[in-house]
């Protein structure tokens, strides 16, 4: 009898030490690079692990300087298009690459003062201009946080700020697509597209925190002209123009389709 029941004791805790340790079948799953299936749970850990080594593109951009607040944004600007983002600056304050790159140019350029541009991977430019010192020279490559230079305000600015620009295949874009100054970080929708054409092209149809949803086509109401319709939709007249094959000299009519993208 006691055999018996060392036998059934045996039988009972191996069935349970078995049990302990079943797992699913249909939830492992063949993962490139390891040879035995892993979990579900195991995988998410592996995504997650992914995505903060190798994060997208925009998401490796830095803020240029310390400054947050905006005081004068991109699109038409004293009857004509102002293609950069204005961030108040004290001066002298440094200002950093936002991504690696090479500078291209470190000198005196019109309006634009002491002017830092920086060429990066994809065709994208960054500007950096009225700056009141520069701190590399052109030719020279920085790493993103490096500093280039201190604010200022030479050339043509009322007060020290940084003049910022953004530009892929030379097109300049809106530099708020991609940072949220206010909140000193990157948009979450910058964090998923590849280029700056990409992105624009998802922020204009719904709009974005400092701009109105662009129509794909805009139907001209009482009281529009080329001039409002360009600074409510920060666009350039000469775009508007163009893609609807008409001259800023044009009469619009009420009613009247005008493509915007």
């Amino acid at each position: 009898m006691q055999k018996v029941f060392l036998l059934f004791t045996f039988f009972w805790l191996f069935s349970g030490i078995v049990q302990a340790q079943y797992v699913n079948t249909d939830s492992l799953v063949i993962w490139p690079g390891i040879s035995d299936p892993i979990t579900i749970n195991q995988v998410k850990v592996i995504k997650i692990q992914f995505k903060e080594n190798n994060p997208t593109f925009f998401e490796q951009f830095l803020l240029p300087g310390s400054g947050g607040n905006v005081i004068s944004r991109f699109g038409p600007r004293s009857g004509r298009m102002h293609y950069g983002t204005d961030i108040k600056m004290n001066l002298g304050d440094t200002i950093l690459a936002v991504k690696d790159g090479t500078v291209n140019r470190a000198s005196y350029y019109y309006g634009f003062g002491n002017l830092v541009v920086i060429q990066h991977e994809k065709n994208l430019e960054t500007y950096y201009a009225h700056l009141s010192k520069f701190l590399v020279k052109k030719g020279e490559w920085v790493k993103k946080g490096n500093p280039i230079g201190l604010a200022g305000s030479t050339g043509r600015a009322r007060g020290n700020h940084l003049h910022f620009e953004i530009r892929e295949s030379g097109k300049p874009f809106d530099s708020e697509m991609v940072f949220d100054f206010e909140k000193r970080q990157i948009r979450n929708d910058a964090k998923k597209e590849e280029t700056l054409a990409q992105l624009h092209k998802i922020l204009k149809p719904k709009g974005y925190s400092t701009n109105v949803a662009v129509p794909e086509y805009y139907k001209v109401r009482l009281g529009d002209s080329l001039w409002v319709i360009s600074r409510r939709y920060k666009m350039s007249i000469n775009s508007i123009c163009r893609l609807n094959n008409i001259s800023e000299n044009s009469v619009l009519q009420i009613g009247q389709p005008l493509k915007m993208y």
